[in-house]
């Protein structure tokens, strides 16, 4: 009787320690737990901020004497200036897709001449749409819209020896593209190239005085660099 018994004994030790045994390899054969995924930048929010940067026209100028009789010309002007203003905009992000509305300001100095004339622009502005690629902290984007400015012109025809100036306010058509650079979560840094295109007019007929008619065609072309705070 005490043999089958001892037989039992033994055979119940093996299985429970075997169990036990099986229980500890199993634990140990455990994954670690998977690290937490990395968050991504959002580009989706108001920001403000500043840019400098440097235009250049290319200006195409028809000149010819109210008489009839004097000075007439066609001149092609390149007046160039640096720049600066101010930038406010709201970017709002669908998985990489970057949609934006931005508006800016800038003063310049930009001076040409042409024949008996002088041109100068001392500020513009521009209201576009962007659309954007973002790879994390990074953001390639194209941008278009509406661009303002304003020509003060001076002339002087020898013939009639009638001289003067006068303003025109243009509104006229932009696009580029550029990168952004998330260097914090609030601050972003960009690089721009514009190109705007102010059509065709006649800053003559606004001012008889001139003793001038022609037309002008004025195109700019930019390029800037800027610094904005992401609220």
């Amino acid at each position: 009787m005490r043999t089958p018994l001892r037989t039992a004994l033994a055979a119940l030790l093996i299985l429970t320690g075997g169990g036990a045994m099986a229980a500890d390899l199993s634990s140990s054969r455990q994954l670690p737990p998977a690290p937490a995924l990395p968050s991504f930048y959002s580009w989706t929010g108001f920001y403000l901020g500043a840019q400098g940067g440097y235009s250049w026209g290319s200006d195409k100028i028809r000149q010819l004497s109210a008489t009839g009789l004097g000075y007439a010309g066609t001149f092609r002007d390149t007046p160039g200036s640096a720049l600066g203003g101010g930038q406010a905009g709201l970017n709002v992000q669908f998985d990489s897709i970057v949609l934006g509305l931005e508006g800016d300001l800038e003063a310049l100095q930009e001076r040409g001449s042409f024949g008996l004339g002088r041109s100068q622009r001392d500020w513009q502005a521009s209201l576009r749409g962007r659309i954007g690629y973002a790879f994390d902290t990074v953001m390639i984007y194209g941008t278009g819209g509406a661009a303002f400015t304003e020509f003060n012109l001076r002339s002087y025809d020898p013939v009639s020896g009638l001289g003067g100036s006068t303003q025109v306010s243009r509104a006229g058509w932009t696009f580029g593209g550029g990168v952004n650079y998330a260097l914090t979560s609030n601050l972003i840094l960009g690089a721009e190239y514009r190109y705007t295109d102010y059509g065709k007019f006649d800053p003559t007929a606004r001012n008889s005085a001139l003793g001038l008619t022609g037309e002008q065609e004025a195109k700019t072309h930019s390029v800037r660099a800027s610094l904005a705070y992401k609220f």
